[in-house]
């Protein structure tokens, strides 16, 4: 059941279990001038990471102290949004990139049980860093009024509980159990009702991930009882929780049977800066002709060498203006690239994209709510985890054609498929009417006015 906006239109909003009233920001001055304490955790790539510091500038704009607890690959962008990261020492940047493991990421859609051992390795890996987060953690948790995680750091929900603070899990994508379709890290596909249920229930063994960091927590600190190995990170005391569902019911909407309310707010973004340009050659290229294509995969680095070969050969036989992302994508252009191409390590998509034709990308989240917002067809080639559900979703409503998994994608196919996302008006209308969809949706406002509430509401118990 979903906590989300109603219709027929913007600004009015639908409650359900008793939470009336916590969409209004409380009244701040029975608090003695005390501001809330507030703690973000959240781990992963930087999808995971930039919507926090979205929320972690609108909290502090109501007045909240926000400690944002992440590895330390993302610090730099946590500081960027005015916000001070707490360290943690070091990342997990170093092992994703260890060639090790980039079969298991490469391969994630046609994985087996051949890449069991690796997974054993990978446990082994991040072993040391996990138990390092979850004590990290737990310190700026003691003194907070209340505690925001996404699902990758699922042990701060039972911790919070145990120290009696108010938690909420922030989602980026469907990760509620529902008979009507598999789990989104799966792609979402309706496998009939049973198999839809144990999708979910597979979870389990990422817990095993943790087993010896959730018994040294026990030992240090004699909290953690809730962490378990075989736990189920996604269900583990969903009643116990608050929920944010961080997309928007355009692109997935509520299935009807989510076992907690959740409330359902669209995709975060942060206020477009008025006086904010893109970078110089950036700007000239793109008055120098007609609008161009974006590429881009986000942190999706595996395989970057084949990717930047099949890129550059399918814009080649395409012939058309092409933006391409150079920064932790991957994407390995020469220095000569003809005229009609030119590349960014870092480009703001709010500004870019509706300066663009099309954008070709991997299906994150993010960037799949960004293209939308723009109203620009997509082009979407999944890498890993929830990237192949966001495409399905997106040719469901027009706005792509299927997607194609990156390492299964041709240069002609590819040349093709931008072909026809910057020629087709019917993709380009879909595009442009779910864009006017996106753009009426509250955002990070109404999620930041629930968490704020609740935070004051715990400081007036």
């Amino acid at each position: 059941m979903s906590v989300g906006l109603s219709q027929p239109g913007p600004g009015r909003y639908s409650t359900s279990r008793g939470e009336q009233g916590l969409l209004k920001v409380s009244d701040q001055s029975n608090e003695a001038g005390r501001r809330p304490r507030t703690v973000l955790v959240t781990f992963g790539t930087r999808g995971d990471v930039m919507p926090f510091c979205v929320l972690g500038r609108a909290l502090t704009e109501r007045g909240h102290a926000v400690r944002l607890v992440t590895t330390s690959d993302y610090h730099k962008s946590v500081r960027g949004f005015g916000l001070e990261p707490v360290e943690t020492g070091e990342g997990f940047e170093a092992i994703l990139k260890d060639p090790r493991f980039e079969p298991l990421f490469r391969n994630y859609f046609s994985a087996g049980l051949s890449s069991l051992p690796l997974i054993g390795h990978l446990r082994r890996a991040v072993q040391d860093r996990l138990t390092t987060l979850i004590e990290t953690s737990l310190t700026e948790m003691r003194d907070a009024d209340i505690v925001v995680f996404n699902p990758f750091a699922f042990f701060a929900g039972p911790l919070a509980r145990e120290l009696g603070i108010p938690a909420v899990r922030v989602m980026a994508q469907p990760l509620l159990p529902t008979r009507t379709m598999s789990a989104s890290l799966f792609g979402g596909v309706d496998r009939g009702r049973i198999e839809n249920r144990l999708s979910y229930e597979s979870f389990r063994l990422l817990s095993l991930f943790g087993r010896r960091s959730f018994a040294e927590i026990r030992r240090r600190h004699g909290l953690g009882r809730g962490l378990r190995a075989l736990s189920n990170p996604l269900t583990k005391d969903l009643a116990g929780l608050h929920h944010i569902a961080a997309w928007s019911p355009a692109l997935s909407p509520d299935p009807g049977d989510w076992p907690v309310p959740a409330l359902v707010t669209g995709a975060w973004q942060t206020r477009p800066d008025p006086q904010a340009r893109l970078g110089e050659h950036i700007e000239v290229f793109l008055g120098a002709g007609p609008p161009p294509v974006y590429v881009g995969f986000g942190s999706m680095f595996w395989g970057a060498k084949r990717n930047t070969e099949v890129v550059l050969r399918a814009l080649e036989l395409w012939g058309g203006r092409a933006i391409l992302q150079t920064g932790p994508g991957g994407l390995q252009p020469p220095a000569d690239l003809p005229p009609n191409l030119t590349h960014t390590r870092h480009a703001d998509h709010g500004l870019l994209f509706p300066r663009v034709a099309a954008v070709v990308h991997h299906g994150g989240a993010g960037t799949t709510a960004a293209a939308l917002r723009a109203g620009r067809p997509s082009v979407i080639l999944p890498l890993l985890g929830d990237q192949l559900f966001w495409g399905r979703r997106v040719a469901a409503l027009g706005a792509a054609e299927e997607p194609v998994p990156l390492r299964q994608v041709g240069p002609e196919e590819l040349a093709a498929r931008i072909a026809r996302a910057v020629s087709d008006a019917g993709m380009a209308q879909a595009a442009a009417e779910v864009g006017r969809r996106l753009s009426e949706e509250p955002g990070v406002t109404i999620a930041a006015d629930r968490i704020d509430g609740l935070a004051r509401e715990r400081m007036r118990r």
